[in-house]
């Protein structure tokens, strides 16, 4: 009687010990659900598009390419890619689409036709900093109208290479707070002054990621570290000893810094205001002329 009647009152503990802790799973599972994050508003539907790589019509310029965030139902950020002297938008868009993910619309002007290249090998450059800011200005306003609510505001990440790195820095020195993430690939030295590299981050820049070759490594590494200095983040990284290119070695070491450069941005003017409003009158407009 003793022996059952201690295993009586061990049988009743154990009892009461898994009730103490379905309780508390219960109450545990209950202040989860009070901390999960209310969704603030419903989802979007999900973008649908012929292809990842839609042509975007711009009315007065050659349509854009456009890498499209197959598939979201959220609101995404903008990549704008500006390609080189002798190039194609949607070679542009390919590269920054493998460089940066699947999560953003990357846009891709298309500038001027090289005339000495007949179909089908048409190739692009482009015109001057200030014609190739209208035609990006119209080709933003054409992804906000066809992709609504699908389009993030707020800053973007702009990337050239070469004449376009040129381009980017000229135009991001006109808006440094939209254009607050630069991603220059082989830009010209003069291009970058010291002057830039002091005032971009006084005047709302905040990350430049310097991709350089063999040809002016040390000076663009020294702009790098003057524009850390002027209140801005700055990196370079050096592509290897062969001339720039984009290919996948290229390609893998950029990405590999693509998070620090493209991580959430400060408060910045939306795309709303870039796109309707005109840019504020920059300094001269320094650059390799197009051929």
């Amino acid at each position: 009687m003793v022996r059952r009647a201690c295993e009586s009152t061990r049988s009743f503990a154990a009892k009461l010990r898994l009730a103490c802790l379905l309780g508390a799973l219960s109450a545990l599972a209950a202040l989860s659900a009070c901390k999960k994050p209310q969704r603030h508003g419903p989802l979007l539907t999900p973008l649908k598009a012929q292809s990842w790589l839609v042509e975007l019509k711009v009315p007065g310029f050659g349509s854009a390419a456009l890498a499209v965030p197959l598939g979201a139902s959220t609101p995404r950020p903008i990549v704008i890619a500006l390609h080189g002297v002798a190039d194609r938008p949607e070679w542009a868009c390919a590269t920054l689409r493998a460089i940066a993910g699947p999560e953003p619309f990357v846009l891709c002007p298309r500038g001027l036709q090289r005339t000495e290249f007949a179909a089908p090998a048409e190739r692009y450059t482009f015109g001057t900093a200030d014609d190739t800011a209208l035609e990006l200005r119209a080709a933003l306003v054409e992804l906000k109208r066809r992709f609504g609510q699908h389009v993030a505001p707020g800053p973007v990440v702009f990337v050239g290479f070469e004449i376009g790195a040129d381009h980017a820095a000229a135009i991001a020195r006109q808006e440094p707070a939209f254009f607050s993430r630069l991603l220059l690939i082989e830009p010209s030295l003069s291009s970058w002054p010291s002057s830039q590299s002091s005032l971009f981050g006084a005047r709302g820049g905040q990350r430049v990621l310097f991709a350089v070759g063999p040809a002016h490594r040390a000076e663009l590494e020294e702009q790098a570290v003057l524009t850390g200095r002027g209140g801005a983040e700055a990196r370079a990284v050096f592509l290897g000893d062969a001339p720039p290119s984009l290919g996948p070695s290229s390609r893998g070491l950029l990405a590999k810094h693509w998070r620090w450069l493209s991580a959430a941005a400060r408060k910045s003017p939306t795309l709303d205001n870039l796109a309707g409003n005109a840019l504020p009158a920059g300094g001269p407009v320094v650059g390799r002329p197009a051929p």
